[in-house]
C-alpha cells in the first residue's frame, strides 16, 4: 500500500517513531508531510523530549528553530545534559520571545543546575507558557539561592523538590497547583498563593506539616486533592492533634464553602473523624473521593452529609463489617470499596446511573438481580474483582436494567456460556472485557443478543474458539466484523486459540 494513501492521523503516529533529525528530513519529502509535521494540531500533541542518561547519548541536532516551534518540551537533567551545545541553543531560543512553548517539564536528577537556572530565568520571556512541571529527586542539590518563578501567563504549576528548596512565585494567573510538601518552605509557598487557586493537589510527605493546610485561606478553591503519606527518610514528631483549636481554622472553614470536588487519600489515618468533619462546611460539594480509610459508621455518616453529591468514590477502603447505607438523593456515580461484603447501599440512590462494584458473593445471579431491582436507572455497570468466577447464569436478570448502555467486566475469571445464557440486551452499546475469558460461545452470541453494540473492547483476554462438530464452523473475529459492521471491535493484547487451522497453535492478536 502506498504510504500517502494513509490518513493524516496514521502518518502522525508513524512520524512519532522518528528521531527529530529524521522527522526534519521527512518534512522535506513533500508538502503534505511538511504540513503534517509542522501543523499546529500535530505540534500541540507532540512533545520534544531532551535527555541524556549515559555518556554515549550526547545532545545534538535540535536547533533554535525547532525549539521555538514546539508546544511541549521536556528536559531530563543529568551530568551530560548540561552541554555547551544545549545551553547555547536554549540561551538563543528562549530570550528571543519567539518560542511558542505552552508546557515545560523539568526532571532534575543530578547536581548540574545550569539548565534549570537557564530555563527559570527565561520564563518571563515565554509569552505562551501555561504549564510548568519541576520534579527534582534526591540527586538534585539545593539551589544556592531561592528559586524565583516569574510568569505572567502561567496557569498550572507542579512542584516536587526532594531537597529543601525555598521557592517564590510571581504568577498572577496561576489557578492550579500540584505541590509535594516535605519542608516548611513548601507550606510557606502554599500559603502565599492559596487565595488565587481554583485547583489544588497537595501531597504531604511529612506528617508534621499536615496541620498547615488548615491555616490557609482558599477563597476561590473549587477542587482539592489531599494525599497524606510519609517519607521514611524524613523524621517527624507529629502530635495527636493537628491544630490546637477549631478557632484557628475558622478562616479555612469559611474559605471552602464553594468547594465542588474533594479527594482524600489518607494512608496515615490523620484526617479521620473530627478533622474530616471540617469539610462538611463545603455545602456545595458534588464530587467526593475517600480512599484507604476504614468505612465505619462515623465515615458513612460524614459522607451522607453531602446531599448534593453526584459522584462518590470509595475505592481502596475497607469495611468494618457493617452495611453501608447511603442517603444521597442526587448521586449519579458510585464506586464501592474493594471486596464489599455487606448489602447494597440502597437507602436513597434513586438517581444512580453508574455503579462500580466488587463482590465476594457466590450467587452472582441473585446479586446482579438485586442490583437490577435496586438501581433501576443504571446506564453503566462495572463488575470488578469478584472473589469467585462469574458463573454461567450471572446475567440471567441483566435485561431488567432496561436503560443499560455500558457493561464492563474486569479482573476476574468468567465461566463458559456466560453470554450464551445471557438474555438479549437491546440497549447495550459498549462492552469492555479486561479479564481472562474462556467463553467458547461468546462470539456466536453477539450478532443476535447485542444488536445495537457499537463498541467492543477486549483487552488481555484468552479465547478458546474450538468446535467439536465438524459440520459447524465457529465464528471468528473476522466474520464477526462482517456481521456487525457498525461495531468497532478492539482486541488488544488478546490471544485466540482455535482448531480451525492446520494445527492448534494460538493466534496472537496485537490490536
Amino acid at each position: 500500500m502506498e504510504i500517502n494513501s494513509f490518513p493524516s492521523e496514521v502518518l502522525c503516529c508513524i512520524f512519532d517513531f522518528l528521531t527529530w533529525n529524521d522527522r526534519k528530513r521527512a518534512s522535506l519529502v513533500c508538502r503534505r508531510w511538511n504540513g503534517i509535521i509542522n501543523s499546529d494540531r500535530y505540534l500541540r500533541h507532540s512533545k520534544l523530549v531532551l535527555y541524556n542518561y549515559t555518556k554515549v547519548q550526547f545532545f545534538s541536532g535540535v536547533e533554535v528553530g525547532l525549539i521555538n516551534t514546539q508546544r511541549n518540551i521536556e528536559f531530563h537533567s543529568s551530568p551530560m545534559l548540561d552541554t555547551d551545545e544545549l545551553l547555547s541553543t536554549i540561551n538563543e531560543a528562549f530570550p528571543s520571545g519567539e518560542a511558542v512553548v505552552e508546557c515545560i517539564d523539568l526532571f532534575l536528577r543530578s547536581d548540574h543546575e545550569q539548565l534549570c537556572n537557564l530555563v527559570i530565568v527565561n520564563l518571563p520571556k515565554l509569552k505562551h507558557l501555561k504549564r510548568l512541571n519541576i520534579l527534582a529527586n534526591e540527586g538534585f542539590r539545593t539551589l544556592n539561592r531561592e528559586l524565583q518563578i516569574e510568569s505572567e501567563t502561567l496557569e498550572k504549576l507542579k512542584l516536587s523538590f526532594y531537597q529543601n528548596t525555598p521557592c517564590h512565585l510571581q504568577t498572577p494567573n496561576l489557578r492550579s497547583l500540584d505541590l509535594v510538601i516535605r519542608y516548611p518552605s513548601d507550606s510557606n509557598l502554599l500559603h502565599a498563593v492559596s487565595q488565587q487557586l481554583k485547583e489544588l493537589t497537595v501531597t504531604f510527605q511529612s506528617k508534621d506539616l499536615v496541620a498547615q493546610l488548615f491555616l490557609c485561606s482558599f477563597g476561590n478553591l473549587e477542587k482539592l486533592n489531599i494525599s497524606i503519606e510519609n517519607d521514611k527518610y524524613l523524621p517527624y514528631t507529629v502530635s495527636r492533634t493537628l491544630v490546637s483549636s477549631w478557632h484557628e481554622i475558622k478562616v479555612f472553614i469559611d474559605s471552602i464553602r464553594g468547594l465542588k470536588k474533594l479527594e482524600v487519600v489518607d494512608k496515615c489515618n490523620m484526617l479521620r473523624h473530627n478533622y474530616l468533619n471540617v469539610f462538611t462546611y463545603a455545602e456545595n460539594l458534588e464530587y467526593l473521593s475517600v480512599n484507604y480509610i476504614i468505612l465505619d459508621w462515623t465515615i458513612v455518616e460524614f459522607v451522607s452529609k453531602f446531599k448534593n453529591l453526584r459522584y462518590l468514590n470509595l475505592r481502596g477502603c475497607s469495611t468494618a463489617g457493617e452495611p453501608i447505607l447511603l442517603d444521597l438523593p442526587h448521586l449519579e456515580e458510585l464506586q464501592m470499596p474493594y471486596k464489599h461484603y455487606a448489602t447494597l447501599p440502597c437507602t436513597n440512590l434513586r438517581n444512580l446511573t453508574t455503579l462500580s462494584y466488587s463482590s465476594s458473593q457466590k450467587n452472582h445471579a441473585q446479586f446482579i438481580h438485586q442490583i437490577a431491582k435496586t438501581f433501576t436507572n443504571l446506564r453503566t455497570l462495572n463488575l470488578l474483582n469478584f472473589d469467585y468466577e462469574l458463573s454461567s447464569n450471572s446475567f440471567e436478570f441483566l435485561d431488567h436494567l432496561t436503560l443499560l448502555k455500558t457493561l464492563t467486566i474486569r479482573d476476574m475469571s468468567v465461566s463458559n456460556e456466560l453470554f450464551l445464557k445471557c438474555p438479549a440486551l437491546s440497549t447495550l452499546q459498549k462492552l469492555e472485557l479486561r479479564t481472562i475469558v474462556t467463553e467458547i460461545s461468546l462470539l456466536d452470541c453477539f450478532p443476535d443478543k447485542f444488536r445495537h453494540l457499537y463498541k467492543l473492547d477486549i483487552n488481555n483476554c484468552f479465547f478458546y474458539i474450538f468446535t467439536t462438530d465438524e459440520s459447524k464452523t465457529s465464528i471468528t473475529f473476522g466474520r464477526l466484523r462482517t456481521l456487525m459492521p457498525r461495531c468497532r471491535i478492539s482486541t488488544i493484547d488478546s490471544t485466540v486459540f482455535t482448531n480451525e487451522q492446520y494445527d492448534q497453535n494460538p493466534i496472537y492478536i496485537p490490536g
